[in-house]
């Protein structure tokens, strides 16, 4: 072998070793920073997760809340509709009650009315005497 391929050799060797220890440096980087990031993500992880179980209780505090008026809605629903058959059941019985009675009373009121007219009518018109009576029998 010839010194020229001996330090060819030598320089590739040279060359081979600075690779793999790059090469092992760059996993061993690589390691590290896989570590920093898990290390990062349990971090976080730990202080995410109260805010996550306090936004879950909200939101089952709100389903719940949620469920809660709709079933008072649906009460006042059936209570306004219950009062609203009520309110016309009464109205249909008071006018029952009333009315009848009132158009009766119109009635009679009416009947008085027409009673006091034909009265005060007599009571207007001029009493005759004898003497008129007895002019409008004579034909002259």
């Amino acid at each position: 072998m010839t010194d020229w391929q001996g330090a060819a050799l030598v320089v590739m060797a040279a060359a081979l070793v600075v690779m793999a220890v790059i090469q092992v440096a760059a996993i061993v980087a690589a390691l590290r920073l896989a570590r920093q990031v898990t290390a990062t993500t349990e971090a976080l992880l730990r202080e995410v997760r109260p805010l996550i179980d306090q936004v879950r209780r909200v939101a089952d505090e709100a389903e719940r809340a949620s469920r809660l008026v709709t079933a008072q809605v649906a009460r006042v629903d059936q209570l306004l509709a219950s009062l609203a058959v009520r309110v016309e059941e009464t109205v249909d019985v008071v006018q029952g009650a009333l009315v009848g009675p009132l158009r009766q009373g119109a009635a009679m009121v009416t009947a008085v009315r027409a009673a006091l007219s034909v009265f005060r009518s007599w009571q207007r018109r001029p009493r005759r005497t004898r003497e008129d009576t007895d002019d409008a029998m004579f034909v002259g």
